[in-house]
């Protein structure tokens, strides 16, 4: 795993989504005292809950599921935990298609909670700088492909080879202080809106 190891949750926002029980009671308990901010929801309730869309990690009877707690809105971004009573097929298939971070066995014991909360925090994480550096390389060979359209003009144009196409494109770059695929991106876009002229 790459990046920092999440340790303190301290301030973290929690919201449960289970019926009131004996299970709720002893995770909401134990997450306050580990210093969390916890808000209570039953499965399917449709009233509305402070601070339901921007908590930080949701708790869920996977033998409910979610219900409808969100309305017509989209689920928070947030890790989610399921807590698990059977573990029949159809209940484990909700947690995976809700790509839980972790789960708990029920009866729920305050031992384990911390467990939960670590590997959760530090799995959504570690998932959230992995969807960054995709859509960084995404970017990256998007630019990479105008950079190649740019050298394939400019050596067109002008009877060069790919060195000195690169050469003249990183020159100007360097003139204008923008990076080499902006001025590509540019220089393809300007190529591209002539053509269209052309034939309109």
């Amino acid at each position: 795993m790459s990046g920092p190891v999440l340790q303190n949750f301290r301030g973290a926002r929690a919201l449960i989504v289970h019926p009131a029980d004996r299970n709720r009671e002893v995770l909401d308990v134990t997450l306050r005292r580990l210093g969390l901010l916890v808000a209570l929801v039953e499965p399917g309730s449709s009233a509305p809950c402070p601070g339901i869309a921007d908590c930080d990690i949701v708790f869920f009877d996977a033998d409910e599921g979610l219900g409808g707690v969100f309305g017509d809105a989209a689920p928070p971004e947030a890790a989610y935990v399921a807590l698990v009573g059977l573990e029949a097929p159809g209940r484990l298939a909700r947690v995976v298609r809700q790509r839980c971070c972790g789960f708990l066995m029920k009866p729920i014991r305050a031992a384990g909670v911390f467990t939960a909360l670590f590997v959760a925090f530090n799995e959504f994480a570690q998932r959230r700088r992995e969807a960054r550096e995709r859509g960084e390389l995404v970017k990256r060979l998007a630019g990479r492909r105008h950079v190649t359209k740019a050298l394939l003009r400019l050596m067109a144009e002008h009877g060069i080879d790919d060195d000195e196409a690169y050469r003249r494109l990183r020159r100007e770059s360097m003139q204008r202080r923008i990076p080499i695929d902006a001025l590509a991106r540019e220089r393809v876009g300007e190529a591209e809106a002539g053509k269209d002229s052309l034939s309109a």
